[in-house]
C-alpha cells in the first residue's frame, strides 16, 4: 500500500535534463492537489529539502499527485512545511477560443470564485498560472522547457 499524498510531500521527477522537485501546497476539492514545480536541475537525487522547497517556483500546477506516485511516474521522497510564499492559494487564469480561433473573456479563478474580465490581461496576471489539471507527460515537458505561466497562450 503505498502512502498517502499529503500537504507538504515533496516529489521528484527524473527528467531527460536532471532531478527536478515540486512540492504539494494546497488539496482542492475538486481538482485534487497543487504542485509548485522549483526551478532547477539535480544531477542526483537530494535528502534535504529545506532550499528546494525556499527556492524559485517555476510552475504552478494541478496534478494527480497520488496516481502518479501509485504508478511509478514520480516520487514522493519527503515532507517539508510550505514556505509563506506557497501556502497562499494562486489566483489561476482561463480563457477560450471559439471554432474561428477567436480568444473569448479572460477568467480569473481564487479557488473559490471566478471573476471575468471585460479587458485584457495585466502584466501580473498574465504570470498567474494557467487553471487546469496536467498529464505527467506534460509535466515532465514543461520542466525541461523552462515553462513560464507568462508566455503561455497568450
Amino acid at each position: 500500500m503505498f502512502k498517502r499524498t499529503k500537504i507538504g510531500d515533496v516529489v521528484q521527477i527524473l527528467t531527460s535534463k536532471g532531478v527536478s522537485y515540486a512540492q504539494v501546497t494546497h488539496k482542492h476539492v475538486r481538482y485534487g492537489h497543487l504542485l509548485r514545480v522549483f526551478d532547477g536541475f539535480y544531477a542526483d537525487s537530494l535528502d534535504n529539502f529545506s532550499e528546494v522547497v525556499a527556492s524559485p517556483v517555476l510552475f504552478s500546477t494541478f496534478f494527480p499527485v497520488q496516481k502518479a506516485v501509485d504508478e511509478g511516474l514520480v516520487a514522493n521522497v519527503g515532507n517539508s512545511s510550505v514556505t509563506d510564499a506557497n501556502s497562499v492559494f494562486p489566483i489561476f487564469r482561463t480563457s477560450a477560443r471559439d471554432r474561428g480561433g477567436r480568444r473569448g473573456p479572460w477568467w480569473l479563478w481564487n479557488g473559490e470564485t471566478e471573476m471575468m474580465l471585460s479587458r485584457g490581461l495585466s502584466d501580473q496576471e498574465k504570470r498567474y498560472p494557467v487553471h487546469g489539471i496536467i498529464s505527467a507527460p506534460l509535466l515532465v515537458e514543461r520542466i525541461e522547457k523552462g515553462y513560464r505561466a507568462e508566455t503561455h497562450d497568450l
